[in-house]
């Protein structure tokens, strides 16, 4: 009995997540501003560039740079459009997905950020920077299956994300403060806990030959200034017009 309530919760979970998926909208395939530079003498199409499968690790440290990207951007949303910084985008669900890995069952196209339904508000007040903000959190990057399940680290890392969302809105991207260096430590150190209890998990001969401890310290080196710059690009993106140039394309 136990174990055929197991398969069921199993079943259950396959269901939702495959619904979840069905459900997503479609957003623009692009490069992230931070990603490495297409070039035909190292991927024969565009395609190929935008299926590459990226190393595990770099991947989740990604997802921890990214997210602070993430914050800097919202804040000089709400500068730009009036809405509090901490509703313009909701915890849960992905609602956006750029594409599938094309790759096969062992391959996914894993999100850099988690996040819920966009503010209403926002397409109404500047269209742009709804569709850029839609495509932004809709980028995926190709990775092993074991780093974007629910169970493990990718789904650690998606309600890291989500459940952290108002204190991300504390930041100040604008200027640093003893304030917003509190904040960062606290939320690099969640992360690290994540971390060490799941990088165990990832087989490191699928890492591009790389060294499991090496990259578990990689992650480490990451301090809160370094957490901040992040932020500040995402915000400067958006004072500057560079995120609308580059994420706000149907």
């Amino acid at each position: 009995m136990a174990s055929l309530r197991f398969v069921w919760i199993v079943c259950l979970v396959y269901i939702c997540a495959v619904n979840s998926a069905k459900s997503r909208k479609k957003s623009v395939v692009l490069s992230d501003v931070c990603s490495s530079v297409y070039t035909q003498t190292e991927y024969n199409t565009r395609d190929e560039y935008y299926r590459r499968v990226k190393d595990p690790h770099n991947h989740i440290t990604t997802r921890l740079m990214r997210y602070f990207t993430f914050g800097g951007i919202l804040q000089a949303i709400s500068e730009e459009t009036g809405i509090p910084r901490d509703k313009l985008v909701e915890k849960g669900a992905s609602q956006f997905q750029d594409q599938s890995s094309g790759l096969g069952q062992t391959i996914h196209a894993a999100h850099i950020i988690r996040v819920g339904a966009i503010n209403s508000g926002l397409k109404n007040k500047n269209p742009s920077l709804n569709r850029g903000l839609q495509n932004y959190i809709g980028h995926t990057q190709n990775v092993l299956r074991i780093v974007n399940v629910w169970h493990g680290v990718g789904g650690a890392i998606d309600r890291y994300q989500s459940d952290n969302l108002n204190t991300l809105s504390t930041i100040d991207f604008d200027g640093l403060s003893t304030q917003s260096l509190d904040v960062i430590e606290q939320l690099r150190e969640d992360f690290f806990k994540i971390v060490d209890q799941y990088a165990q998990t990832i087989p490191n001969e699928q890492s591009n030959n790389s060294d499991l401890e090496t990259d578990r310290e990689i992650v480490h080196l990451l301090n809160d200034c370094m957490l901040f710059e992040n932020g500040t690009l995402g915000y400067g993106m958006v004072k500057d017009g560079t995120f609308v140039d580059r994420y706000a394309r149907a």
